[in-house]
């Protein structure tokens, strides 16, 4: 069993919350259950069933809270179990736990029985169908009234009763088989975060009740928590534990010292002291969010200004590259008319590498040019 599953158990075991649980969901509010009146009994039970072959099981099951009412001189069983989980199977599972309850009731009264006749305070002899059943004529067990409380934020979904369970034809539908011959077994269900009626509640089963409605939107939760300051701000230890437990949040409210179970918890203040941290984390968050992404502007526009002047010197490069070229072949270009001009007037090579400054082949390649342009 989880630390969470105990603080849960541990506050529903307390007598005025476990009848006031009782009253409110099975009895509309009146004051049926009385603290008083609820004794504690052992969560497990153990049962050997023996077959018609002899041969025998074991059967253990195990109860969350169960508790014995004494109402006068009738009794009763009173037990919820705990969910933090939906359990699609509950009616069976339930069901079950019901008869087991059931045949260790048989049982006692059986072992009572012997104990009497062996000690010779049997007040009449038992029948053949007695012995065979184990269980007298007069006999009578005690009902028991199973709740299931369920506190998980997602609403149940899952089977409420026996018959839901069933998968069946539309034509057995219609017959309504299922009334006739089938007994059913309904679960009673506590969705604690979708209770109603919140007033037939009479203990801080209806300030929690009305916590778990809020759930999920945190204003909301804080503005509840406010309006009904006298409560949380003087909760008690099992209750701070396990509304731990139901928010589903360690770090809303924190983890608490060993303390005694009398001693009283300012939930107010928790509440208000994880608000202040959850706001300096969102601005520590923000903060780095917000660099990030100036970071993210900042190169986007970093870029594009780079860009831009990259253009504009990459432009003003190429002109003053193209303008040097220019001139260099406009250079190259009248050199070479001149050279033409000499070779056409009969001078020679060496002649015009004297005035020019031409190399060979500049003067080869004039050549070239002039005998082309006299053949065009």
């Amino acid at each position: 069993m989880g630390k969470a599953d105990i603080a849960v158990k541990n506050w529903l075991s307390d007598n005025e919350r476990f009848a006031d649980l009782f009253n409110g969901m099975i009895f509309g509010g009146r004051q049926v259950v009385r603290p008083e009146e609820l004794e504690n009994m052992d969560r497990e039970t153990d049962i050997i069933v023996t077959d018609k072959r002899a041969k025998s099981k074991g059967m253990q099951r195990h109860r969350d809270v169960v508790k014995r009412w004494k109402k006068g001189l009738n009794l009763a069983v009173l037990a919820c179990e705990a969910q933090n989980e939906i359990h699609y199977a509950m009616p069976v599972r339930n069901m079950t736990q019901d008869g087991i309850s059931y045949t260790e009731q048989i049982r006692l009264l059986w072992q009572q029985r012997k104990k009497e006749r062996g000690n010779g305070q049997q007040t009449r002899k038992l029948t053949g169908a007695e012995y065979l059943s184990r269980f007298g004529k007069d006999d009578r067990i005690f009902p028991i009234i199973t709740l299931v409380f369920y506190y998980d934020v997602k609403k149940w979904d899952g089977a409420v009763d026996l018959y839901d369970m069933f998968r069946l034809n539309e034509e057995l539908k219609d017959e309504k088989i299922l009334e006739k011959y089938i007994p059913n077994y309904r679960i009673n269900l506590i969705d604690a975060g979708n209770m109603e009626h919140l007033e037939q509640f009479h203990t801080d089963l209806q300030q929690v009740f009305g916590m778990l409605k809020c759930r999920g939107e945190k204003e909301k939760l804080q503005k509840y928590i406010q309006e009904n300051r006298n409560y949380f701000e003087n909760v008690d230890v099992e209750t701070y534990q396990a509304v731990r437990v139901f928010l589903q949040s360690e770090t809303m409210l924190k983890e608490i010292p060993v303390m005694e179970k009398e001693e009283k918890i300012n939930m107010c203040q928790a509440m208000e002291e994880w608000y202040a941290d959850a706001v300096r984390e969102g601005m520590a968050k923000g903060i780095e969010d917000g660099r990030q992404i100036g970071r993210k502007i900042g190169l986007e526009e970093g870029r594009a200004e780079g860009r831009a002047e990259g253009l504009e010197e990459g432009r003003a490069e190429g002109q003053a590259e193209g303008r040097e070229k220019g001139l260099e072949e406009g250079r190259r270009q009248e050199k070479n008319d001149i050279i033409v001009k000499m070779l056409e007037g009969g001078m020679t090579v060496k002649e015009i590498k004297k005035f020019t400054g031409g190399t060979e082949a500049e003067i080869e390649q004039a050549r070239l040019e002039a005998a082309a342009g006299k053949e065009l």
